[in-house]
């Protein structure tokens, strides 16, 4: 089996980990530093479980090579899958920005 190319800062399965990888974004090739979390692990961090939390991807702005990024994931648990699922996704959006994308549905 090859290794992976990410480095995951957490054991695992877990509420939220926190995991290095690259990827493009704007053109370049830039280190990311994400946190991926559970929805309910955020709910729980604001001190309101029942409010209402859209799946999301938040990028802030760092200035350089190294992003913060942090993805909300309406999961029971935070495993290997959802993790390499995740750095897929944000390798292949074409549209990712800095700033919060959320992704709601109608009810």
């Amino acid at each position: 089996m090859s290794q992976p190319d990410y480095l995951i800062h957490a054991a695992l399965p877990a509420s939220h980990v926190n995991v290095t990888f690259q990827g493009p974004f704007m053109g370049s090739m830039v280190t990311w530093e994400m946190q991926l979390a559970t929805l309910r692990y955020y709910r729980e961090a604001a001190h309101d479980i029942s409010g209402f939390l859209c799946p999301f991807i938040e990028i802030a702005d760092s200035g350089g090579q190294v992003y913060p990024l942090r993805v909300g994931l309406d999961l029971d648990i935070i495993d290997e899958p959802a993790i390499r699922k995740t750095i897929i996704m944000i390798r292949n959006y074409k549209r990712l920005a800095i700033g919060r994308l959320e992704f709601c549905r109608d009810e």
